[in-house]
């Protein structure tokens, strides 16, 4: 059995023997209902914050006013929540009043969509109210209740309709549709990290040409910060369809880029509004501009040149894009032939040199500078292209021979 599962599961029956129901909910059950493997599982609860913290004796009080703690069972964590509704949503998201009921219906009432508002007992009875079974095997997203209430409370929402139907190749029921239309404006009161986070989880869907249209369509991204007040081309159906084939969320920030940009020095001022670490910024920015300035033909030389400067990864994942965006007609046989380009190059990183900075400043006498990197590339460049044997002799005299050069 999962371990989460267990713990989960092992937190039930603690609180049924005292006479508390508690249940499995959210996620975990719409997940093995469609057969995939949970990430996290919850448990609701009849029982009381302070009760679930007196029962188990590691406990965390995350959220206390909302009724949850997190209890750890074998060094796993779950999050226990008492069964609750919640009205008076503040900034879009904070409910305002959040009242402890006894009635796990109520309970599962405040969940935005009705394949999340389903719980499971302990021997695997699923108690569904809102319809999400019937859903599921539809493969239909809807709200649980009146879809604009449920969007005012927490435009989020909106977002993660986009996310699910992504993630689970679903679509989205009539209502919901317009009720996303009449409501997308609120989407600017969100905050850009939560909007961040749910568009990472598009990039690791099954269909993220789904999440992807779903953001264009009915221009719902220019009310999702930082996208706000960007400029926009139209993708077609073929580039996108591209994007189900390469699970990679570089190439997804990149091909994103050059929809949401007016050229190149644009790019990293977006990047940037979109508070992405920089190591991420950096391989997107690499990506794009590789992509972009792809040349019509390109040498053996050239090739290994790219791939010393930008790795394999680097370079394959420009390929892509370059692919997805009409520069390149075929992939395969480029791609083939920068992997054959890697595999030949005897060395592809300095630390593989049979010398270091040490030896040169040593050979050289002459004190540490930026010189001495660029020397090192430049004897790293030699050896890749097979101009020059990888032996420590070889290499010094090489050195000796570049710096009378620059000298």
């Amino acid at each position: 059995m999962n371990p989460k599962r267990e713990a989960a599961l092992y937190i039930i029956n603690k609180l049924e023997e005292i006479g508390f129901e508690a249940y499995l909910v959210g996620g975990c059950v719409r997940d093995e209902v469609l057969k995939r493997l949970p990430q996290d599982y919850d448990v609701a609860t009849n029982a009381l914050p302070q009760k679930v913290l007196s029962l188990f004796s590691r406990t965390v009080p995350t959220g206390l006013k909302h009724g949850t703690v997190t209890v750890i069972h074998q060094n796993i964590p779950i999050e226990v929540t008492t069964f609750r509704t919640e009205s008076d949503y503040q900034d879009f998201r904070h409910p305002n009043k959040v009242e402890f009921v006894s009635i796990l219906e109520q309970d599962l009432a405040r969940r935005d969509f009705t394949m999340n508002a389903m719980a499971q007992d302990r021997n695997g009875k699923i108690y569904d109210f809102y319809g999400g079974l019937t859903d599921i095997q539809a493969g239909l997203i809807r709200t649980v209740g009146n879809p604009e209430e449920r969007f005012a409370e927490d435009p989020l929402r909106i977002v993660r309709a986009a996310r699910f139907a992504a993630q689970l190749q679903f679509t989205l029921d009539k209502k919901t549709k317009q009720a996303i239309h009449k409501l997308k404006p609120l989407c600017v009161h969100l905050s850009i990290e939560r909007i961040i986070a749910e568009i990472e989880k598009i990039w690791q869907s099954r269909a993220i040409s789904s999440g992807i249209s779903l953001l264009f369509e009915d221009d719902l991204i220019r009310f999702l910060p930082p996208f706000t007040h960007w400029e926009y081309q139209k993708a077609t159906r073929a580039q996108l369809e591209k994007f189900d084939q390469l699970k990679d969320r570089i190439v997804c920030w990149a091909y994103l880029m050059n929809l949401c940009t007016n050229g190149s020095k644009d790019v990293e001022l977006k990047l940037l509004q979109m508070r992405l670490p920089n190591r991420d910024i950096q391989a997107i920015l690499q990506c794009y501009h590789l992509a972009i300035d792809w040349p019509a033909e390109i040498t053996e030389e050239h090739g290994k040149l790219m791939l010393l400067q930008h790795g394999w990864i680097g370079v394959q994942r420009a390929i892509f894009l370059a692919t997805a965006l009409g520069r390149i007609a075929v992939s395969k046989p480029i791609e083939a032939k920068f992997q054959t380009w890697w595999q030949e190059m005897p060395v592809k990183r300095l630390k593989e040199l049979q010398i270091n900075g040490r030896d040169l400043l040593k050979v050289l006498q002459k004190p540490a500078g930026p010189w001495l990197k660029e020397k090192l590339n430049e004897l790293l460049q030699q050896v890749a292209l097979g101009r020059l044997p990888n032996e420590r002799e070889d290499l010094l005299k090489e050195g000796c021979k570049i710096d009378a050069l620059h000298s």
